[in-house]
């Protein structure tokens, strides 16, 4: 039942219905408050500027490899958050890992991580404002209130440290405009889809202090529908509330202070069982026993049903719920002199996640009456964690009228969470702990510490030497506790334990000290022509098991990883602005890589154990292309292009055996492509209509370091082409800015859903599905 007291409800109300009647008012909707780093040639290209080596720079004229996509062009080709940038952007597979709330899944240039346990660090990271996030937790951003977003490719260990082998995905909210204004919005769309947004601006005192308040209601359905009772699964379910304070008061200083709030109580499609028996050969010969699922409980799947609905349908035993609560400040504050600027950047979060989900999606009947079925899921994780971080950076960035220039500065960076509990139970959905077959909790605090600068030397009018490093102190303190359950499955045992018989357990503490540089050289070779080498090195720590398994050896340690990359650019701007041409080649060396494994418990088969163990080698070798072309002001082109070779060089199993030639690196598809454009018809008083379409081909690619062992190719992901098309008309009222009425679709030529991530856990394999087609109609409107 509904509680119409609770203070989100009212907020949500209250919204809906401030949405609903100004864009009915007005008749619809406005283009978002463009990013303040960007400007408009109404000619040419728009130019936008970057902060990818922490200070403003033109995307065009960066020594790396970084694309930029601004608060204008993300909401003119709705981007409904984070993970749809990928479409625009070569070499870049973004997504959802639904298994903790909100939780961003990324992968560039095939370097990824994809465990979600809080004990394990992101091989891509995720800023928001300039902070760091410890996981990518709550990183799914939406991106109705974004001024920018920058996507670096290759390492980043000079500049934002720790933990950015494959990248990071620089998200930049827009600031209050000291100016009384409104920007509303009403979406709705496919699957019940219904979304109210509004950002509010008002100026407190003229010209010192300004304030932005920002109220985001994401609601729908699944896809999903039970396959018994024919109904809809429940879906999204999210209340994201910010207000943001801007104090200048002088012209050579200013304060930015935000503050956070979401509430996340979505659930999400229950997973695709893939488990099979046992398998033959054409002879008869056995090759593959089977899955446990499969083998003992009669959970082997349902595949024609699975693709005949379009896999649509659903068999889980529970919802898939993994809610979220979050708290998110953060103070940006920068004084800037004649030649120099002085920033500080402090943030903290603290954060509450669950689950409690089926998670092999295929629930068991333990009825004895067939015509009163009982179903339940087999394998019923349940698990509570929470968290928090703080971060504080202080940094110089000069700006001298000479041949030397820097960026240093120094960063220090704490997170804790605690696992506080997480529980198996077997065929059962009551949380009986009867049926409970395994039970532990852990946690670990992180402290790193870090001195960075990056010197930029122009040797020649012409020529550019860029020389930088950081160095990280880090460490890590874990403890883990495992009682015993009703099942033998193992322990007890608990982490730090001085009597303790496997040695790492007695003081489970660890420290890397790290030194991450980057040397790059870029020529121009005519005005907007430039060209660019450069290495770059990135680590990523070592640290500890968060899931533990029968023993306590399970807990690891691990080691870090390096990645040293090797990049060569070439970047150009002609044809009177109306052209980009850029072109990139890296090759990347990945030593001691971290891969992370689910393997079924030797002592209890119906439970999993996930480990990492540093797996070796691997190299990555690539091309990407990226081109704009605007031959007259109402015809905008954009492409781009990725090629990547991914291979291991040495994968060292646990016997000591060599078996790289049998694995394969996962999220990293050979090629990717993307093509689209728009068209503005202008009309009269100002008044326009827009066409935009895009095209993205993505090609097949692994989402499990080993082959399916039953020889069906499970572990691959098909390649997939997505045609998305909008239709855009724009007006003015002489009470508005502007507003904006809208319908578009996505993946316009595929309907039902797909498998994104396949998942052998042992006794069963598990999948992600995600929706084709998606359609809505939107309204906006700018006071």
């Amino acid at each position: 039942m509904t509680d119409f007291a609770t203070p989100a409800f009212r907020a949500r109300t209250t919204l809906k219905a401030a949405a609903l009647a100004a864009t009915i008012l007005a008749a619809a909707p406005a283009f978002a408050e463009e990013a303040e780093a960007t400007k408009a040639d109404d000619n040419g290209i728009e130019q936008i500027t970057v902060t990818a080596r922490k200070r403003v720079e033109d995307v065009q004229s960066v020594p790396l490899a970084v694309s930029a996509i601004g608060g204008k062009a993300l909401e003119a080709r709705f981007v409904p958050d984070v993970r749809a940038v990928a479409k625009y952007i070569p070499n870049v597979q973004l997504g959802q890992v639904q298994y903790s709330g909100a939780t961003l899944s990324a992968s560039i240039r095939g370097i990824s991580f994809a465990d979600i346990e809080r004990s394990f660090e992101p091989a891509v990271a995720t800023s928001i404002d300039g902070i760091f996030l410890a996981s990518n937790t709550g990183a799914l951003v939406d991106m109705f209130d974004v001024e920018s977003i920058e996507v670096l490719r290759g390492p980043q260990g000079t500049l934002f440290g720790r933990n950015t082998v494959g990248g990071i995905i620089n998200v930049k909210r827009s600031r209050p405009t000291g100016e009384l204004g409104a920007k509303l919005s009403a979406t709705v769309g496919s699957y019940g889809r219904n979304d109210y947004k509004a950002i509010f601006n008002a100026p407190i005192i003229k010209d010192v202090l300004a304030a932005k308040i920002g109220v985001f209601s994401i609601n729908s359905d699944s896809f999903t529908y039970d396959a018994r009772s024919r109904k809809a699964e429940p879906g999204l379910d999210r209340l994201d509330i910010t207000g943001s304070l801007l104090f200048t008061p002088t012209a050579n200083f200013e304060a930015l202070l935000t503050y956070e709030h979401l509430r996340d109580r979505s659930h999400y499609p229950n997973p695709v069982n893939q488990s099979v028996g046992e398998q033959k050969d054409a002879s008869g010969n056995v090759t593959y026993g089977g899955e446990l699922a499969c083998t003992a409980f009669g959970l082997c799947g349902h595949a024609a049903d699975y693709e005949k609905s379009g896999y649509r349908a659903s068999y889980g035993g529970l919802p898939f719920s993994a809610p979220l609560d979050a708290d998110n400040v953060t103070l940006n504050m920068k004084y800037k002199a004649d030649n120099f600027s002085i920033v500080s950047v402090t943030g903290y979060m603290k954060n509450k996640d669950s689950l409690n989900i089926d998670n092999i999606g295929d629930a068991l009947n333990v009825s004895a009456d067939p015509e009163n079925p009982a179903y339940v899921p087999l394998f019923h994780p349940v698990r509570k964690l929470h968290g928090d971080q703080f971060s504080q950076e202080l940094r110089i960035d000069t700006d001298f009228d000479g041949m030397f220039n820097m960026v240093a500065g120094v960063y220090y960076f704490q997170s804790t969470y605690s696992l506080d509990n997480q529980s198996v139970y077997v065929a059962d959905a009551t949380e009986n702990p009867g049926a409970r077959v395994d039970t532990f909790s852990a946690g670990q605090t992180v402290k790193s510490y870090a001195a960075f600068a990056e010197t930029y030397w122009k040797v020649t009018p012409t020529t550019r030497i860029t020389v930088g490093g950081r160095y990280t102190h880090e460490t890590k303190d874990f403890h883990v506790e495992k009682p015993a359950v009703t099942l033998p499955e193992g322990g007890p045992y608990k982490c730090p334990d001085v009597n303790s018989a496997y040695a790492p357990c007695r003081n489970p503490h660890l420290a890397f000290n790290r030194f991450t540089p980057r040397v790059s050289v870029d020529q121009e070779l005519a005005k907007d022509i430039m060209t660019y080498v450069s290495w770059s090195r990135g680590f990523r720590s070592g640290g500890w098991n968060g899931r533990p398994g029968s023993t306590p050896d399970s807990i690891g340690p691990y080691q870090p990883e390096t990645v040293d990359s090797y990049e060569v650019g070439f970047r150009s701007k002609f044809w009177d602005n109306k052209a980009i041409f850029n072109l990139t080649l890296f090759q990347t060396e990945y030593k001691n890589k971290q891969e992370d494994q689910i393997r079924s418990n030797p002592v209890l088969p119906t439970s999993t154990i996930t480990f990492v163990e540093n797996a070796g080698k691997a190299r990555f070798q690539g091309v990407e292309l990226e081109t704009q072309v605007r031959p007259v002001p109402e015809l905008h082109f954009f492409a781009s292009a990725g090629y990547l070779k991914a291979k291991y060089l040495q994968f060292i199993d646990g016997t000591g055996k060599d078996v790289s030639a049998s694995k394969q690196l996962r999220y990293a598809p050979k090629w990717n492509a993307s093509v689209g454009g728009d068209y503005t018809f202008d009309l009269a008083g100002g008044d326009q209509i827009v066409f935009g379409t895009n095209l993205k081909y993505v090609d097949k690619y692994a989402t499990e370091s080993s082959v399916d062992p039953a020889g069906l190719g499970r572990e691959i992901i098909p390649s997939h082409t997505a045609v998305d098309a909008s239709l855009t008309y724009t007006g003015h009222l002489a009470s508005l800015k502007e507003y904006k009425i809208s319908a578009f679709v996505n993946d316009a030529f595929h309907s039902g859903g797909r498998i994104v991530r396949s998942s052998y856990a042992g006794p069963f394999w598990f999948s992600d599905r995600i929706p084709n087609r998606t359609w809505g109609i939107e309204a906006q409107v700018e006071f």
